[in-house]
């Protein structure tokens, strides 16, 4: 099969709602942006903000929501076939689990995982007990895009610690197709023969650089390690959020 005829998923990671962190400016290119989604065969997303503990970028639970809200009411309204649901990415900080009790920060679709960006440099000596931490309280993991970062370029095995404790795996598109540079698109690839990549996303930012486009990559992907296993992936962009793909079709 040819994922280009076959591609439905959601996209649970990219930065969609407007004028929040570093995505688009304004609700036309936000729906321009879903537009383009749509057309790639992705069916919905999960909205993405940056959430950095001390930063500009540490939005109300609230207002996303609100986005939210707005943004899939402006969706039927433009006639766009997508459906978006709120989540965060959230910069390392040792108190997660306190923060996500309190109310303070959203796991994905309001399920059980959470998407933790990990420094790009290196990792946080303390990220296995924040790991363990958030799993206490019935929470799981996902690394945001592991394979741009250094440490895992350098040593790209060192994921498997991280399986062993329940983390799933998200790659970004992009890196599989070089946008981030040989050493992400190495490691994207290293991850898949490793058998360690969960989901892949778009992580957009923009209508233009860093569009919400996944195919390019699950093609690549596929190329690597089949369409049963590239299968399995989009599948886990459903049940990450508790959904049947059945229900999308």
């Amino acid at each position: 099969i040819k994922l280009v005829y076959t591609l439905s998923m959601i996209d649970l990671h990219c930065h969609l709602l407007p004028d929040i962190d570093d995505g688009p400016k304004s609700w036309e290119e936000s729906l321009e942006m879903a537009s383009i989604a749509a057309q790639d065969g992705i069916r919905g997303a999960v909205t993405t903000p940056h959430w950095i503990q001390g930063t500009n970028w540490e939005p109300e639970v609230s207002t996303v929501k609100e986005k939210v809200n707005e943004f899939n009411i402006k969706l039927v309204g433009a006639g766009i076939d997508f459906k978006v649901y709120p989540g965060m990415e959230i910069g390392i900080t040792t108190n997660l689990a306190e923060f996500l009790s309190s109310g303070r920060i959203l796991t994905l679709a309001e399920g059980e995982y959470l998407l933790l960006e990990i420094p790009f440099y290196s990792l946080p000596y303390e990220l296995e007990e924040i790991i363990d931490s958030l799993r206490k309280i019935g929470k799981k993991v996902i690394l945001a895009h592991p394979e741009r970062g250094k440490e895992f370029q350098e040593n790209p095995s060192r994921i498997l610690d991280f399986k062993k404790l329940g983390v799933l795996v998200q790659i970004t598109a992009g890196s599989l197709s070089g946008d981030f540079g040989e050493k992400a698109t190495k490691c994207a690839l290293d991850f898949a023969k490793l058998g360690v990549l969960d989901i892949v996303a778009s992580d957009a930012h923009s209508t233009r650089r860093r569009r919400p486009i996944v195919s390019a990559g699950l093609r690549i992907l596929e190329d690597e390690i089949g369409s049963d296993k590239v299968n399995e992936i989009i599948e886990n962009s459903y049940k990450v959020i508790g959904l049947a793909s059945s229900s999308y079709k």
